[in-house]
């Protein structure tokens, strides 16, 4: 079996695919990687093609078979991969360090190159399975993934739930994998595990506060400050920057451009100013929810972020869920939309995710109202008539709550009873004429759904920042993450 690997710096994905084609016979022959692990790539599997991340997203590509026929874009191939386009272009934002730097067309003959590329490599390099260890939300990635799904070139990704590390494998952005749907269907028993997660999202919300919500929404002690800013120093001074897309004139081409140190710390401090000014913006059009009229509770999403690109499709654009919302809640109805607190967190890149147009645009609807951001979401969530997100956890909490639940994008508890999942008007108006007529969620398969989730999924942990919130270490993690592959690659 011939395998890409698109991972990210994680050291135990290089003993991963050792053990894979050790078990399985699986060759590597082409790797996304990370400055940090290329070498060891190299040394592991010298026959392999390794691309370096970061030039990739500079347009700099590893050649490969050159004596091959070239494919050439055509409209054919354009008109196939459209819907993927849009993706891609708002996708496009994260690379911009800047935010007014990378205009229109430069990002979409950046596009066609990159799928020129793919589409040229997965005809010369004829894979069986391309590796994901999450969602692809880099550009170079996302194009790989496109061109795999349309050549029929098996996708595995690893798709992480935040439940205490709990990670299952699917085939795909969107969809549950069917080995899933077959376990639910089966009515799986209790565990102490999984109840102990129910009780805790059924409690106080402080209680069932995500780990890396905590994190956002504490603060630091004087001595954790300076040790989180030398470390931020550290990194700034001696890592590669991986900004694409800033020039000072129309003359310098994409591939030069590259941010100096110097300008990525001025960003960064205008950064913080934007974001200071920008929660002054939503925090003077928000309103206390009243709490007694019938509403839909809307929350939203950091962005950018690959809960919404790509996991939320056109959804990415979250004021295009609020506007239909808006327009379709039964007359008396309230649509409340609370912005996620890590939009203006210092540390993150939410000056880039949002304007303050967003929030104009969004109160001039007569119906929808910004809420306050101290506003409990267990109190919002409890009192609503439904809640409505992209992916985010609030669904799985609504859900578990007996709230029913909308999700606009490719959630990974889709399958979850009291999940409905929605793309157009047709699917809201439905929905919201089931809630009316008195649907109640049925709390029994909520709970066989979290156990067919624990039944399925193993505790793993997919890049160096997320092992912070778990309670095992390396050799478990690498165990666990061949044990799902070689357990459920072959239903792909």
């Amino acid at each position: 079996m011939k395998v890409i690997y698109a991972t990210s710096e994680l050291d135990e994905w290089i003993e991963l695919a050792k053990e894979m084609q050790e078990k399985k016979g699986w060759q590597p022959i082409y790797w996304v990687t990370t400055p940090k692990n290329e070498k060891f790539i190299q040394k592991s599997f010298p026959n392999t093609h390794c691309q370096n991340f970061i030039s990739a997203t500079r347009g700099e590509y590893v050649p490969l078979n050159e004596s091959k026929e070239i494919i050439p874009l055509d409209s054919n191939i354009l008109l196939q991969y459209s819907h993927y386009e849009k993706i891609a272009l708002k996708m496009m934002d994260r690379m911009d360090a800047t935010a007014y730097s990378f205009n229109y067309s430069e990002r979409l003959q950046l596009y066609h190159d990159f799928l020129t590329y793919w589409i040229n490599a997965i005809s010369v390099l004829e894979a069986d399975y391309v590796v994901f260890s999450e969602s692809p939300h880099a550009l170079f990635q996302y194009i790989l993934y496109a061109v795999c799904k349309e050549n029929r070139v098996k996708v595995l990704r690893f798709t992480p739930t935040h439940i205490e590390g709990l990670t299952f494998l699917s085939y795909g952005i969107g969809g549950s994998p069917n080995y899933l749907k077959e376990m639910i269907a089966s009515n799986p028993k209790t565990t102490p595990f999984a109840e102990a997660y129910l009780a805790k999202s059924r409690g106080e919300y402080s209680k069932a506060l995500p780990y890396y919500m905590k994190d956002i929404n504490q603060k630091s002690s004087v001595l954790e400050t300076v040790k989180n800013i030398g470390g931020k120093l550290q990194r700034f001074l001696f890592s590669q920057t991986v900004s694409t897309a800033y020039k000072k004139s129309a003359n310098v081409a994409l591939s030069d451009a590259k941010i100096t140190k110097y300008n990525l710390l001025l960003y960064k401090l205008k950064g913080v100013l934007f974001k200071k000014k920008l929660k002054k913006s939503y925090d003077y059009l928000t309103v206390e929810a009243n709490l007694t009229k019938p509403y839909i509770y809307v929350a939203l999403h950091y962005q950018p972020e690959k809960t919404t690109s790509p996991e939320g499709d056109i959804f990415v654009e979250q004021w295009l869920m609020v506007q239909m919302l808006a327009h379709l809640v039964p007359d008396g109805w309230m649509v409340y939309v609370k912005e996620h607190n890590s939009q203006f967190a210092e540390r993150l890149y939410g000056e880039q995710g949002r304007t303050h147009d967003f929030y104009q645009r969004l109160s001039e609807f007569e119906n929808v109202k910004l809420i306050a951001s101290q506003t409990s979401s267990f109190d919002l969530i409890d009192n609503a008539q439904a809640a409505a997100t992209v992916t985010g956890t609030v669904g799985l909490e609504s859900a578990i709550r007996s709230v029913p639940v909308l999700s606009f994008g490719h959630a990974w508890y889709t399958s979850c009873e009291g999940v409905f999942d929605v793309k157009n008007s047709d699917d809201v108006r439905a929905v919201l004429q089931k809630i009316e007529n008195g649907y109640i969620v049925n709390r029994d398969a909520v709970d066989s759904f979290l156990y067919a989730i624990e039944k399925v999924s193993f505790p793993c942990y997919l890049n160096p920042g997320n092992s912070v919130g778990v309670s095992f270490g390396e050799k478990e993690n690498l165990k666990n993450l061949v044990t799902c592959l070689i357990t459920y690659a072959k239903g792909a």
